[in-house]
């Protein structure tokens, strides 16, 4: 698990209001430059203009902007993440190409472009661990760690500065799966891997991520946890050692299509 590591949609009349894109064109990005991210391979989607994103302010929230939430979003409510005390909401949408996306209470509208390959479902969660806001996104192979900062995504790297990202499903020599726990007052995240044994039970065990700078370095503990021995295949907890997920967390996703 070295650095590399579904619809929950809300009708929330708030976020829709005067949310509809025009002519179809992608969506301009309200993000933060970041760590360069392999382009998709089908190299079909062209990424919108990046602007400067917004300063924000603890007790207002983040800035209101005219960002438009894309028609096709499926959303979800999630906790405060810009420090106004007011619950936020988080979406998916692939109106032209994957984006996952926060919609502040405050009216700020904030994209983060999804470059991963996976022809099928996306999706993404957001929740803070270890003090960081934390954003991980996937396509059922592999997942990216990024972080929610200053009202802008930052993607989250190792300390060479290359993208943090996790394996899932078994499509990786470096982890199976992300999961996150709150045990003795802290909200942590995990590296996950399900070994299947020569008598085709599974042992899983866990790697904890540490997070710095706010969440935009990353790395893994030295120490490599036991979580279960000898699980059958058909276990719920081999299942949920496959995919990212963050407990009660709300996950959002794409369609498939």
């Amino acid at each position: 698990m070295r650095r590399h590591g579904v619809i929950i949609g809300i009708a929330l009349a708030f976020l829709l209001t005067g949310c509809a894109t025009t002519g179809g064109s992608a969506p301009t990005v309200v993000v933060s430059a970041s760590p360069t991210v392999a382009p998709s391979p089908t190299g079909e989607t062209t990424a919108p203009t990046i602007s400067p994103s917004p300063t924000t302010t603890a007790a207002a929230g983040c800035p209101a902007n005219d960002v438009p939430v894309p028609a096709d979003a499926a959303l979800a409510t999630i906790q405060d993440v810009d420090g106004d005390g007011r619950g936020d909401a988080e979406f998916y949408s692939e109106e032209d190409g994957f984006y996952y996306g926060i919609r502040t209470a405050s009216g700020a509208t904030v994209l983060l472009k999804d470059d991963l390959a996976g022809p099928n479902t996306h999706s993404g969660w957001t929740s803070i661990r270890e003090g960081a806001t934390v954003t991980v996104l996937d396509d059922g192979r592999t997942a990216t760690l990024h972080a929610f900062i200053d009202c802008a995504f930052v993607t989250t790297t190792d300390s060479g500065g290359t993208p943090y990202r996790f394996g899932l499903n078994g499509f990786s020599d470096y982890g199976t799966g992300v999961q996150c726990t709150d045990q003795n007052g802290g909200s942590l995240l995990y590296g996950v891997l399900a070994s299947r044994q020569a008598d085709g039970t599974y042992d899983i065990t866990r790697t904890q991520i540490i997070l710095t700078d706010g969440g935009r370095i990353a790395r893994n503990s030295s120490q490599v946890g036991s979580v279960a021995q000898g699980l059958p295949g058909d276990d719920e907890r081999v299942a949920l050692a496959m995919r990212s997920t963050c407990g009660q967390t709300p996950i959002v996703k794409t369609s498939g299509r």
